[in-house]
């Protein structure tokens, strides 16, 4: 084949019940510019996604699936595609933006209203393992273990990784 129809795809997972997860990628995809739900299953968890056309792109087909893994966990799979035949010829790096977007603010939004959200939905969270000083020693080494797994798929870049790890370290 020429080309690609879903050239970009990311996964990320969360430390989240499914549910709290969906609510939290159709709310990122909410708050994105240019971005519009065009189809929400909650029972099938999938989210169909189309984006309008920009100085770089015909417009993008997002394809979203959130499966649980485990009863505290869910993973995010995000793909990104050109609506036109010509593929990831025509995106000038689009799709990937779009899926590092998407899950970007999706974990933003878990870190903020993911307790609010499971507290709603009457789901029961699981704390974060704490050392001595009250810090969450775990969240830290999955986040950086999570930020690794984005710079590997090039959804960040080496600069954005080791600063978001500096950041995490307290070295900033």
């Amino acid at each position: 084949m020429l080309f690609d129809t879903f050239d970009r795809t990311g996964n990320a997972e969360f430390q989240f019940h499914k549910q709290v997860v969906f609510r939290a990628v159709c709310a990122a995809v909410d708050s994105l510019k240019g971005m519009n739900i065009e189809n929400r299953d909650e029972l099938a968890s999938r989210v169909d996604v189309k984006t309008g056309m920009s100085a770089f792109s015909w417009g993008e087909k997002v394809s979203i699936s959130i499966t649980g893994n485990g009863a505290d966990a869910a993973v995010v799979s995000v793909q990104s595609g050109a609506k036109t035949i010509f593929g990831s010829a025509t995106t000038h790096g689009k799709n990937r933006e779009n899926v590092k977007q998407i899950i970007q603010r999706t974990s933003e939004l878990l870190a903020q209203h993911a307790s609010e959200w499971q507290k709603e939905m009457g789901l029961k969270s699981q704390a974060p393992m704490q050392n001595s000083t009250g810090q969450a020693t775990q969240s830290i080494a999955d986040e950086i273990s999570k930020l690794a797994v984005l710079r590997d798929q090039g959804l960040l870049s080496p600069e954005e990784f080791n600063g978001q790890k500096a950041r995490l370290l307290g070295n900033t």
